[in-house]
């Protein structure tokens, strides 16, 4: 395939999709980064798809941070002759995804999944042809058990891993579920936040707990309970010095329980 090296602005280069909330710092950090390497030569790297049109197909985190700091700089870029659209997003996602780490889900999501509905290939279609384990490819298929809006939010906000485990889980109810997807999103610093740890507790009060069919199908009675065991913990810290208190003797346990009211410096 024969390829010719040009110079050319990254505002005249266009791209299927990309991250555009890269900050300022970031973007100066990562083009210091490029600009450090012994071995650079060309960095960014495109395809012609008509007279003066070029697509990027590698080096997205850093033509994202040019874009931010320096878009009508002219810069060196390697370009190959156009291919299909098929083949031009199978490189991409064999490239992007094992290299482009600072890229987020959101960003690989939507190659993949241009491939599946626009070229209606499956997992083990793309995973056969870019050479990547199937389990990396569908790392970036949404969940269909999870409400897209929910999704969404979810894979912009950090959630998605959290999402994914309420998902899978075969203890915790369905109904108790779609309440959890909700808290899954919450803001970082919300009394209500569901994070991680707190999920795996949510496993463990399911698969201790049982509610009968009336308590679930009771929305304003089960809303009531998730919420009072994500804000209290679980009520974890009066439990944890109950127990200690069964093993302390008299004298200890007066000790503990005064110090337990004593205000927090």
């Amino acid at each position: 395939m024969t390829t010719k090296a040009v110079v050319i602005c990254p505002q005249n280069i266009s791209t299927y999709y990309m991250d555009e909330n890269m900050s300022e710092e970031r973007a100066q950090t990562i083009i210091q980064a490029e600009n450090a390497k012994k071995d650079r030569i060309i960095s960014l790297v495109a395809e012609k798809v008509g007279k003066d049109q070029y697509i990027l197909i590698e080096k997205f985190e850093y033509f994202a941070a040019l874009k931010k700091i320096e878009p009508y700089r002219r810069q060196p870029c390697l370009i190959y002759p156009g291919i299909s659209d098929m083949e031009r997003l199978i490189h991409i996602i064999k490239v992007s995804i094992p290299l482009e780490k600072g890229m987020s889900w959101w960003f690989k999501n939507k190659y993949v999944m241009r491939l599946i509905e626009v070229h209606n290939l499956t997992p083990s279609m793309i995973s056969s042809a870019t050479g990547l384990d199937l389990p990396i490819i569908k790392r970036y298929i949404p969940d269909s058990r999870i409400p897209k809006n929910i999704w969404d939010i979810g894979s912009q906000v950090g959630a998605k891993t959290v999402l994914e485990k309420i998902a899978r889980s075969t203890v915790i109810p369905n109904e108790v579920k779609f309440l959890l997807y909700e808290h899954a999103i919450e803001e970082k610093d919300s009394a209500y936040k569901l994070t991680g740890p707190k999920f795996d507790l949510m496993k463990t009060f399911f698969s201790s707990c049982h509610l009968p069919d009336y308590f679930l199908a009771d929305p304003a009675r089960l809303k009531q309970l998730i919420n009072q065991l994500i804000v209290t913990n679980f009520g974890l810290e009066k439990r944890m010095m109950k127990l200690l208190d069964s093993f302390l003797d008299d004298g200890w346990r007066s000790t503990l329980s005064r110090t337990l009211f004593l205000p927090k410096p």
